[in-house]
């Protein structure tokens, strides 16, 4: 904490963050907020604790849960400007599917209103971090809810086009508009970065990445202000630092330094240009073009690993019906890595065999 701020909150540039319960938010002016980013506790016996190891008690009944988050989403009511936009993440897991619906209904029973349900993919190909289920019952999840609400209809506005990726059809340009811009949709694809278990264990085991506040933060023309009231380790600020807007965020069980390093870290935030998902046929399709320029053959893969990865893009290359001989340069190196395993597992056996007789040898000895 920066010398000489109070005990009871912290302040990093236009970032305040105030260590108490968002259920009053004393601290700002009625209608003052113009976003709204935030990912309340699931209420799954997760560990949200503080530096002094007090904890948030995440496994309330759930009618004191649902009544816990509507003093919340009240006052956040309370606090947003006419045109506020609310992106809620909330996820369901296997044990109270629907929990989810239920926290958006508490928000709407206060006053919000219920726009759209945008997909947040978390996981793409197993990359990031996410929490295998280990199940033979269901899937792993790897997508949750962020479920856009505003306060006034008639009066809010986002601006898609403000992360938008470009055409994969250039033909659209001027079609569609001047811009080589496109609406996303609302199916994101930011993943989960990598942490480590000891990471995870610092108090607050859900931080979403800073791309997906980033992006809800950015869609909102003119935003001035932005709030999180269940800040957590501090990545909705680290997103409003980085685009330049002022951020107010509440934390009851914080912890310090890792709030502060946190939004510290948004100065050096690099948003990705274009998602590579939405763009998975022009990104086959480039790949297939550079790979005319490539030498005769493919090298024969080292791994196991680097084999699936090879097996991987034939399986898509087929799948999208390109006519391209990567396909089968794929396939041949594929073909001469198994056919090395199979040598390489014929010849371990007859290594061991070296020194023995013909009697031992016949003997299987």
């Amino acid at each position: 904490m920066e010398q000489g701020q109070p005990q009871d909150q912290l302040e990093i540039e236009n970032q305040v963050v105030y260590y108490k319960s968002s259920e009053i938010m004393a601290e700002i002016a009625d209608g003052s907020i113009d976003v709204i980013v935030t990912s309340p506790p699931y209420n799954r016996k997760k560990n949200y604790s503080s530096d002094n190891n007090d904890a948030h008690n995440d496994d309330m009944p759930e009618q004191d849960y649902l009544e816990f988050l509507k003093r919340v989403w009240k006052d956040c009511l309370r606090v947003a400007s006419e045109k506020a936009v609310f992106f809620l993440n909330i996820g369901d897991s296997a044990t109270d599917q629907g929990i989810s619906e239920k926290v958006v209904n508490a928000a709407e029973e206060v006053g919000w209103h219920r726009i759209q349900d945008i997909i947040w993919v978390k996981s793409i190909y197993g990359k990031g971090h996410y929490t295998p289920t280990g199940s033979n019952k269901r899937f792993n999840n790897i997508w949750e809810h962020i479920n856009l609400l505003v306060k006034n209809v008639g009066k809010y506005e986002v601006n898609p086009k403000a992360i938008g990726i470009p055409y994969a059809d250039k033909s659209n340009i001027g079609r569609y508009g001047d811009e080589d811009l496109r609406d996303p949709g609302n199916v994101w694809h930011i993943c989960y970065e990598m942490t480590t278990g000891a990471t995870i264990k610092k108090g607050h085991d859900a931080p979403f990445p800073i791309g997906l506040p980033f992006q809800c933060i950015k869609v909102v023309p003119d935003a001035r202000t932005v709030l999180d009231p269940f800040l957590g380790t501090g990545t909705t600020l680290a997103a409003a630092l980085k685009l330049g807007i002022k951020g107010y965020g509440y934390e009851k069980y914080p912890r310090k330094e890792l709030i502060q390093s946190t939004i510290a870290s948004g100065r050096d935030y690099e948003a990705k240009p274009v998602i590579l998902i939405p763009h998975y046929e022009e990104t086959i399709g480039l790949l297939v073009e550079m790979q005319k320029n490539l030498s005769s053959t493919l090298p024969t893969p080292k791994s196991k690993r680097e084999r699936d990865r090879f097996l991987i893009l034939k399986d898509t290359l087929e799948r999208m019906g390109l006519k391209t001989n990567l396909i089968k340069k794929l396939d041949t190196a594929i073909g001469i890595f198994d056919m090395e395993q199979n040598v390489q597992g014929i010849q371990k056996p007859l290594e061991k065999k070296k020194g023995q007789t013909l009697d031992q040898f016949l003997d299987g000895k």
